[in-house]
């Protein structure tokens, strides 16, 4: 009660000093990536090559987004601010790359060419184009250049980490090549071990990725196709690893218009481990969409089969019944003098294509139908206001809803032996987000504080029927609410991230939901044109969990890097040493949502050493 009655003074306080603040005859328009509703950063060359394979990129360790490893290197899974990526949508130049994994192992967005993207586009609003209920990730490509221009970078990891990353992109005569490739071996923990020695994997398979891509330009027209590969990707957060998986994307765009398409082919199984059960999904989803500055429209086909045997015995499931979806939404923008409106609406439409899956259902549920609508529509209202030259409020309020996500609605797993099958529930009510955010930003410090009410929250619960436990999706309500301050002075940038989430239909603990995060960099003095900084990272241990999910607590723990930078000519060098003391720990990692969840804790890489050369050039 003390922490809620704390966040929620925080927020009254700074609402009412925004109050005052509206009352002034003027308001000025700051470009501030922490009062805006839809933040944009340009991705520097130091995040374009400390950007989601191996490590976070500094555009992720705060304002509460915060992303989590779960094996090797492209495992990473995406948290803001209590919200998940069922949550938040990660877009590419407008472009939704659908999961084929329900496990999402498949996270196109952590696959990207970083060399390729301009900036990015990081939103808490649910009411902006392309935005799940709780925002969006954007990440926007660099024009394509009429002269000769090329970028590369290689990365080598050794240490803990053994494994190489390889990108170079070309412009010419309006055309841009892309290329990336990555190879290399799962990393050891800070005690040496092995992925074989913790996890029960046969070998430390070495594991491959590579992306090429072509986009050409002709005055307002733009063309642009991709094919991305990865195999053997270990995964020892599921009980399945990620064997190979196929992304082919092609799109044409005039203006501010694209029409796209993306496929992917997606296999998982546990033949890298030691097991005497053979389990293995085959996933496939297809997206196409219609987008532009104010609309879009999208379509995306998802099925996945499922294979389990062990002796004699087997189960095939189709885990995904060959579901069909279709979307559709506007935005529109405009202000009302002090405040800027931000209005959605829309409406998605599920069919199963496999109507014999209904039964598998009807265990659970009675009524269920082939077909399923729900309505997309929210209302952003946000203000920003001038106290005095230093310091800047702002406050805004949304009502947002969506529908559930597709593997909530549809999922079908039957599992052997005493492990609980998995339904999903097609008569869930779309979640309805009420919500309250406001900060101020005085010189070098900000802080901003927020509460979301979720009606219709969709939970993870487990049912008893007859023989056999099954894990399926309720609506519940709940509340998620936090804190993230920063500072950034001269040498010193700190930032520090709090959550609070609570599950109000049985007063207890809400799944998911992080622990406290500090990150605090210190940049030395630059000294002959080398630049020098270390970074020190905590997280506290979280022990208040939700038990009846099989929640873990966990310990906290804290690491510190030190980075060294040059730049000469048209190159920029960078030496990194990462958890310098060799720290054995693994992050808050929760299995609520994870039919084949594996249970176990996730270890972080011990003391890796990283070279990282980058080269920009125009010629």
């Amino acid at each position: 009660m003390k922490i809620k009655f704390v966040i929620t003074a925080c927020i009254v306080v700074l609402s009412l000093i925004q109050s005052k603040a509206q009352t002034q005859d003027s308001i000025k328009t700051y470009n501030l990536p922490s009062v805006e509703v839809v933040a944009r950063k340009n991705i520097q060359p130091s995040d374009k090559f400390s950007y989601g394979t191996n490590y976070e990129s500094s555009l992720f360790t705060k304002n509460g987004f915060n992303t989590l490893r779960r094996g090797a290197n492209y495992t990473q899974d995406l948290y803001v601010e209590g919200f998940k990526r069922s949550d938040i949508k990660v877009v590419i130049d407008g472009e939704q790359y659908h999961n084929a994994c329900p496990n999402r192992m498949d996270v196109a967005a952590s696959r990207i060419n970083p060399l390729e993207m301009d900036y990015v586009d990081l939103s808490k609003s649910g009411s902006v184009n392309n935005s799940g209920i709780y925002g969006k990730i954007e990440y926007h490509r660099s024009p394509i250049s009429n002269n000769l221009k090329v970028k590369s970078f290689g990365i080598i990891n050794t240490g803990a980490s053994n494994d190489y990353d390889l990108g170079a992109t070309l412009d010419i005569l309006n055309t841009n090549l892309s290329l990336r490739y990555s190879q290399g071996t799962p990393y050891n923990n800070a005690e040496s071990k092995s992925f074989k020695d913790l996890y029960l994997y046969k070998e430390n398979y070495k594991y491959g990725y590579g992306n090429v891509g072509l986009r050409h330009q002709i005055k307002d027209w733009q063309i642009g196709a991709s094919f991305s590969y990865g195999e053997n990707i270990s995964f020892p957060f599921l009980q399945m690893d990620e064997i190979q998986t196929k992304i082919y994307s092609g799109s044409v765009s005039y203006k501010e218009n694209k029409l796209y398409f993306n496929y992917t082919d997606h296999l998982m199984n546990n033949t890298l481990r030691q097991s005497t059960m053979f389990m293995e999904s085959d996933a496939k989803n297809l997206t196409v969409g219609l987008t532009g500055k104010f609309y879009e429209l999208t379509f995306r086909n998802w099925q996945a089969d499922n294979f389990m045997k062990m002796m004699s015995n087997s189960i095939s499931n189709n885990q995904m019944p060959n579901v069909n979806q279709f979307s559709g939404v506007v935005t529109h923008s405009f202000d009302v003098m002090p405040i800027k409106l931000s209005i959605k609406g829309g409406a998605q439409y599920f069919v199963i294509g496999d109507e014999e899956r209904i039964s598998f259902y009807n265990l659970l549920y009675t009524d269920v139908n082939k077909n399923s609508f729900f309505v997309t529509a929210a209302l952003n209202a946000h203000s920003i206001a001038e106290i005095s030259n230093d310091f800047i409020s702002t406050i805004s309020a949304e009502v947002a809803t969506e529908a559930p996500e597709t593997e909530q609605l549809y999922i079908a797993i039957e599992r052997m032996g005493t492990n609980p099958n998995w339904s999903g529930n097609p008569n869930l009510k779309q979640p309805i987000k009420l919500s309250l955010r406001t900060s101020f930003v005085y010189k070098f410090f900000n802080i901003e504080g927020f509460a979301n009410h979720v009606s219709n929250y969709v939970n993870v619960v487990k049912k008893p029927i007859t023989g056999k436990a099954v894990m399926t999706y309720e609506n519940i309500n709940a509340n998620i609410m936090g804190i993230n301050t920063g500072v950034d002075f001269k040498f010193l940038e700190s930032n520090i991230s709090f959550l609070y989430g609570e599950n109000l239909s049985n007063s207890s603990a809400l799944s998911e939901i992080s622990p406290l995060a500090v990150t605090t960099t210190l940049h030395l003095p630059e000294l002959v044109g080398f630049k020098i900084s270390t970074t020190h990272r905590y997280e506290n241990a979280m022990k208040r969990i939700d038990y009846l999910l099989n929640e873990t607590a966990s310990s906290a723990w804290n690491t510190i890097s030190i980075n060294l930078s040059y730049g000469v000519s048209n190159f920029i060098l960078n030496f990194e040493v990462d958890n310098v003391l060799n720290h054995n720990y693994s992050r808050h990692l929760s299995y609520a949502r994870n039919p084949f969840s594996s249970g176990m804790k996730v270890y972080d890489p011990g003391r890796t050493f990283r070279f990282t050369i980058y080269y920009d050039k125009l010629f």
